[in-house]
C-alpha cells in the first residue's frame, strides 16, 4: 500500500508516460530536483522562481519600472532552467505562458551546458524561441572567442497581448537537410530549417525582460 501511495504522488507531480513528460507548475505539482537552474553567460546574476498557486514566475527586481526591466535592469529579471531529461531525436515541446507587459517568456534549447568561473551551470550555445507582444523571435546564441554573441535566426510578426495565456509549441524534426523547426502559438504557425541544431538537447524555459508566468511544460519524444 505504501509503495502504491508513493507511486501515485510521483505521478501527480510529474507524469512521464510513453516518452511524454508532462509537468504542471502549480504549487506542489512539480519538483525542482528534476531541473537544472542555469545562468546566462552575459551576466553574473543568478535568477530564481516565485511559486504562485497555479504557475511560477521569474523573480524581478523590487521597485523597478516595466521599462527599466527591459533596459538597464534586464539582467535582474533573467531566470532559466532546463529539464534534466535530454532529448534524443525528434521532439515536440510546449509551455503555457504569459507576460505582464511586453515580453519575454521563452522556450530554450541547449546542446550542452558550461560553467561560470564559480562552477555554476551556465548556457553556452543555445536557441531561444521567444514570445513577445509583436510576435515570436528565434535567437541563436553562440560563444565566439569566449564571448556571447547572438543573431535572429527566424521570426514571425503577430500581435500577442499582455495578460493572456498562450500555448507556445515547438516541434523539431531532423532530416538530411537539417532540423525543421515548426513553431505554433495561438492560431499562427511558421517554420524554418536550422542547419546547426544538433541532436540531443537540454530543453527548458526562461523568463526575462519583465514578469513572465509559466503554467506547464510538456515534452513529447
Amino acid at each position: 500500500m505504501r509503495q502504491a501511495i508513493i507511486a501515485l504522488m510521483i505521478g501527480l507531480t510529474t507524469m512521464c508516460i510513453a516518452g511524454e513528460l508532462n509537468v504542471s507548475f502549480a504549487a506542489g505539482k512539480w519538483s525542482e530536483e528534476d531541473w537544472i537552474l542555469v545562468k546566462s553567460p552575459r551576466w553574473a546574476y543568478i535568477g530564481s522562481w516565485i511559486q504562485k498557486e497555479d504557475h511560477i514566475e521569474n523573480k524581478v527586481p523590487e521597485g523597478a519600472t516595466k521599462d527599466e526591466m527591459q533596459g538597464r535592469r534586464a539582467p535582474e529579471t533573467y531566470t532559466c532552467m532546463v529539464h534534466k531529461k535530454r532529448t534524443e531525436g525528434n521532439f515536440t515541446v510546449s509551455s503555457k505562458m504569459d507576460f505582464e507587459y511586453r515580453m519575454a517568456p521563452l522556450i530554450v534549447l541547449a546542446p550542452e551546458l558550461g560553467k561560470d568561473a564559480n562552477g555554476y551551470p551556465e548556457l553556452r550555445e543555445h536557441w531561444e524561441v521567444v514570445l513577445y507582444d509583436e510576435g515570436i523571435n528565434i535567437w541563436h546564441h553562440e560563444h565566439v572567442d569566449g564571448k556571447p554573441v547572438w543573431h535572429c535566426a527566424a521570426y514571425m510578426k503577430k500581435e500577442y497581448k499582455a495578460g493572456v495565456q498562450y500555448d507556445l509549441v515547438v516541434k523539431v524534426d531532423y532530416t538530411k537537410y537539417g532540423a525543421t523547426i515548426v513553431v505554433k502559438c495561438g492560431d499562427s504557425t511558421f517554420a524554418y530549417i536550422e542547419h546547426d541544431l544538433p541532436k540531443g538537447l537540454y530543453v527548458g524555459i526562461t523568463g526575462c525582460e519583465g514578469r513572465n508566468g509559466f503554467y506547464d511544460f510538456v515534452l513529447k519524444q
